[in-house]
Parts: structure tokens; C-alpha cells; sequence
């Protein structure tokens, strides 16, 4: 199995991003907010939006980064080609892996059950 995250499977464009902001499905937790907009290719791909409100630059990248990599090891568990943005909710301070991964796993189960309808 690829576990790279290439170039392919970025939202780089504001046409990409404004898309999935008006016509997507929200979903969220206590740490972020999720929106997701089935795609018309098999690949899925992800964009992150962290505003200077969130913290200084280390933070913000540090944020980027973990969100990144729990995409990274657990896009496999979406079976159609999505669309997803991940905005940081205020007040997240646990910023491990681990505690990211679990409620980020949980998030894309209930996309992947909104697309199986």
C-alpha cells in the first residue's frame, strides 16, 4: 500500500477550497471542524486552513503537521475519492499524534457512512 502524500492529493486551488466549502457536508469534534464533498476522481484529497488566530507560526505548522500525517496513515479507510478540509477549532491544546489520529479516525468513518448512502 502508498503511504506517500503527493502532490496529487492536495487542494492547492481557492476554486478547490471554495467548492468544498459551499457545497460540502460539515463534521467536527471538539478539536476541529471538517468538510468534506465527494470528488469526481479516486483519489481524495486534503486541504488545511489555519488562521493566525490559532497561534504563532510553530504552532500553525505544528498543527498542519500532525494533521497531515493522520491523514497520510489512515486515508486507506476512505473507500471514494473526498474532498476534505480541516479547520483547528480555538482552545485545542493536545496536539499529539495519537489523540489526533483516534478522533480523526472516528470523523472519516461517518464521512464513509454518508457516502455509502
Amino acid at each position: 500500500m502508498d503511504q506517500r502524500f503527493t502532490k496529487k492529493e492536495r487542494l492547492l486551488k481557492r476554486k478547490e477550497f471554495q467548492r468544498v466549502f459551499d457545497n460540502g457536508k460539515a463534521y467536527g469534534n471538539d478539536q476541529v471542524k471538517i468538510y468534506a464533498l465527494l470528488n469526481d476522481d479516486s483519489v481524495s484529497r486534503l486541504g488545511l486552513v489555519v488562521g493566525r488566530k490559532f497561534g504563532n507560526a510553530p504552532k500553525r505548522n505544528r498543527f498542519k503537521r500532525i494533521f497531515r500525517e493522520a491523514y497520510r496513515l489512515n486515508k486507506s479507510l476512505l473507500s471514494k475519492g473526498v474532498d476534505i478540509i480541516i479547520i483547528p477549532r480555538p482552545g485545542l491544546s493536545d496536539l499529539s499524534l495519537r489523540a489526533v489520529e483516534d478522533k480523526f479516525k472516528r470523523i472519516l468513518s461517518q464521512i464513509n457512512e454518508e457516502l455509502a448512502k
